[in-house]
């Protein structure tokens, strides 16, 4: 009994400095009168951009290292982390209902010739794009396919009943919209590789080196050809579906990614390299032997590098001295190695396949930046 009162004294006690540190970190005032026209909005947005600012402020309080070893203590560190990205994606899923000015219309009604001017618009760059890429219409299959290209435009463009996509179209303003759609690109493969360092796998990315590297140079293509909207709406479309799993108390665990697509190819081969699997070939051969695997020049020497074998254009090292520019190539691909370090953050989801690919910075940091863009201008537009 007495050890009993001892452990609920002591549970209670340690629930009250929690709660009287939690209390002093979270109840830093928000100054409201220093947003952009606030004045000027009437009070129902006051109040939801209030809630919005409330959620954000307590999301930022969780990282304040006294609150966040309160709650480590009994939980894990990743849950934390989740829990933050939960608030903050809550506040960007508010944001986007804020910012819906329009209903979806139905296909129907989008085909309608008596639209406005801006509906009009859209639809018919939507059926050009379609028409592009059915091309002649000469046969019922193809029919069926720029039917289906045509409903995906419209899809795409008006009816998306999705809170998330209006946050990023809507709420952001277009100088964040475009570096969303260049800093951050939607991995998509099956089954998804636990790739370290995506960041490195930029917009031309191309590695045909293993079937692992294949899919992952057409999961990169896939990427580059679509347009920013489409980008913004596959980004929208996954964000919301994190969301939905913390709603279902599902919080991913981290992944161990044990694979590094630009940095392992480097080092495979500098040990080519040291171990002298160099091959020099003629133009004809280079040409035929060197066409898929990863290709890279150095010091103006074109190079292919393919099943663990460095095969060298042998017209480009004529003139050189071969020992000293293996070299000088070896010292050049170090300095590649130690360089691919990425930053930014890859986040995993197995159900859908994909993986979200963020540079520069992870998740939490871009979202309270987002959320703090989306609020001002919602704010400018009233």
């Amino acid at each position: 009994m007495e050890e009993q009162l001892t452990k609920e004294l002591t549970k209670s006690k340690l629930t009250d400095d929690f709660d009287a540190e939690f209390e002093k970190t979270a109840a830093k005032p928000i100054s409201f009168s220093e947003l952009p026209n606030w004045n000027n909005a009437d009070i129902s947005l006051q109040n939801k951009i209030q809630f919005v600012l409330k959620r954000l402020s307590l999301a930022k309080s969780l990282q304040d290292d006294e609150v966040a070893k309160w709650i480590n203590a009994s939980n894990e560190p990743f849950e934390l982390s989740a829990l933050r990205t939960y608030l903050l994606l809550s506040c960007a899923n508010m944001l986007g209902e804020i910012s819906r000015t329009d209903n979806p219309i139905s296909f129907l009604a989008w085909l309608d010739t008596t639209n406005s001017v801006t509906t009009r618009s859209i639809r018919e760059e939507s059926i050009s794009k379609a028409i592009g890429s059915v091309g002649v219409v000469d046969d019922q299959k193809k029919a069926v396919k720029l039917i289906k290209s045509v409903f995906a435009q419209y899809k795409l463009t008006n009816s998306v009943d999705s809170n998330y996509f209006s946050f990023f179209t809507d709420a952001l303003d277009t100088e964040t919209q475009n570096w969303i759609s260049s800093n951050c690109w939607i991995y998509q493969d099956n089954p998804l590789e636990k790739w370290a360092n995506l960041q490195n796998v930029k917009e031309g990315y191309n590695n045909l080196s293993s079937a692992e590297n294949k899919r992952l140079t057409n999961a990169r293509k896939r990427w580059d050809n679509l347009d920013s909207n489409q980008r913004l709406f596959e980004v929208s479309q996954f964000l919301e579906f994190l969301f939905n799993q913390y709603n279902l108390c599902m919080v991913n665990q981290p992944v161990k990614m044990d694979k590094d697509p630009v940095a392992k190819v480097w080092r495979d081969i500098d040990q080519a390299v040291s171990e002298y699997k160099v091959n020099y070939l003629s133009n004809s051969l280079f040409n035929h032997l060197g066409s898929d695997g990863q290709k890279f020049k150095f010091n103006e020497v074109r190079c292919v590098f393919k099943e663990e074998e460095l095969i060298v254009f042998e017209g480009d090292v004529r003139e050189k001295d071969r020992e000293l520019w293996l070299k000088r190539l070896s010292e050049w691909l170090k300095t590649k190695i130690e360089s691919e370090n990425a930053t930014g953050e890859t986040i995993f989801l197995g159900a859908k396949n994909q993986a979200l690919v963020l540079s520069g910075e992870n998740l939490i940091t871009l979202l309270e930046k987002w959320i703090d863009k989306g609020v001002k201008n919602i704010l400018n537009k009233k």
